[in-house]
């Protein structure tokens, strides 16, 4: 009775708090995000190890175990799942619910850098993360071109094109592939490895000193100091082939040391590395770009930065393709479904309104009645995604609207 008696008494606060609630909900609605799923945390951390040619014996005995057995203390833990297969171990920890996921995943990190050492020295570093449904790929696109060949297209994409797409606010990773990458092969010949007897291990570990940048102390010059470094990088595929390997005592073809160069021992050649995967673009071959929004990104303003914003008059897009004359075709964009969910929502909530409208003007015939109804509505709606807003939460479709949409596009 008390607000009741408020609204007949002062009519003009009533508006202006009506006012309040629909400028407020519209701010509101501008500044939230928007997603497909509601931010959810599995409390799932996965190890992945990459140890190229070994068998899953090899690679559950020499990595899987280490790691099991490492992590096994961390608090919170509720189940580790170890899968060894050929080349790869991945180990797979469940959390309890509630578990800080922060916390737990610095503490993974931890356990896991304790037992580095005693891995195989030719497995890759484990790499640590958390499963995260927010962290989904927001965009494929494929590049096209007719003008470049499939390696320079990867080369560009790789070098070029991938840190452009980086720097667009909220995405978190631009994944890369197809297309030819260049490698640099040293084919050993057999007649001159047995000839001068050495092994293709001493190779191996010749070129792989020599390529190092090793840092070599300092200069003090007065009241200057100075760094110095080594620099064995290569520049050119020739000065590969001129480095030196120097043979052990008795192993030259006259029984004394001998200093040889690798391009006596090995064909050096700028070629391209073996195709394990292919991307396609109706039909032909392509190089593919997928790009991952972080967990505080947009989808929607992700795809607008990219497709449809203007950077000086121009699309990110646009000025890609004339600065590099490359065509970049969109395959896959996650925000038309946001949209288009987000679009099936408004209409269905207009409707909504209109049909309760015309339900209480048809029983009542009362004109005042029905447009107390017909403004009560979408002023309620609208005070309540202030409050949505203001707890932080997204527009997405996880939660019923109830009787007046009728479908599960809703907000939460």
């Amino acid at each position: 009775m008390g607000l009741t008696k408020l609204a007949i008494q002062r009519p003009i606060f009533i508006l202006m708090l009506i006012a309040a609630a629909i400028l407020l909900g519209i701010t509101a609605t501008r500044s939230m995000r928007v997603e497909l799923n509601p931010d959810t945390s599995f409390g799932v951390v996965t190890v992945s190890t990459v140890y190229a040619g070994a068998g899953p014996e090899e690679v559950n005995e020499l990595i899987s175990r280490e790691i099991e057995e490492a992590v096994s203390g961390v608090q919170g833990l509720e189940e580790v799942l170890a899968t060894s297969q050929e080349g790869i171990s991945q180990i797979r920890m469940q959390f309890e619910l509630g578990t800080n996921m922060d916390a737990a995943l610095n503490e993974v990190r931890s356990k896991v850098d304790t037992v580095i050492p005693l891995l195989p020295s030719e497995a890759e570093r484990p790499t640590v993360g958390l499963v995260d449904m927010a962290s989904e790929p927001v965009l494929t696109i494929g590049l096209k071109s007719d003008l470049l060949t499939s390696l320079e297209l990867r080369e560009l994409a790789d070098h070029e094109i991938k840190d452009r797409l980086a720097r667009v606010s909220g995405v978190a990773e631009v994944a890369v592939s197809g297309g030819e990458e260049r490698e640099i092969q040293v084919l050993l010949r057999r007649d001159d490895l047995l000839r001068y007897g050495v092994g293709i291990i001493e190779v191996q570990q010749a070129v792989q000193q020599a390529s190092l940048n090793i840092p070599s102390g300092r200069i003090i010059d007065g009241d200057s100091e100075y760094t110095v470094r080594l620099f064995g990088e290569f520049e050119t595929v020739d000065e590969i082939g001129q480095m030196y390997l120097r043979l052990t005592d008795g192993q030259g073809p006259r029984g004394e040391a001998t200093i040889v160069q690798l391009k006596d021992l090995a064909t050096i050649v700028d070629g391209k590395a073996e195709r394990r995967s292919y991307s396609r673009l109706n039909g032909n071959d392509s190089v593919v770009m997928v790009v991952q929004k972080s967990q505080e990104g947009n989808a929607v303003e992700i795809s607008d930065a990219v497709l449809k914003s203007e950077f000086g008059g121009k699309s990110l897009k646009e000025q890609l393709e004339e600065t590099y004359n490359v065509e970049m075709i969109v395959t896959q964009d996650g925000s038309t479904e946001i949209i288009e969910s987000l679009s099936d929502l408004l209409l269905a909530i207009i409707f909504g309104i209109v049909l309760v409208t015309l339900v209480v003007w048809l029983f009542l015939h009362n004109f005042r009645g029905t447009m107390i109804v017909g403004i009560a509505i979408p002023v309620c709606l609208m005070a309540t995604l202030v409050v949505i807003w203001a707890f932080g939460f997204t527009l997405n479709n996880n939660v019923d609207v109830g009787p007046v949409a009728g479908d599960r596009r809703a907000c939460r």
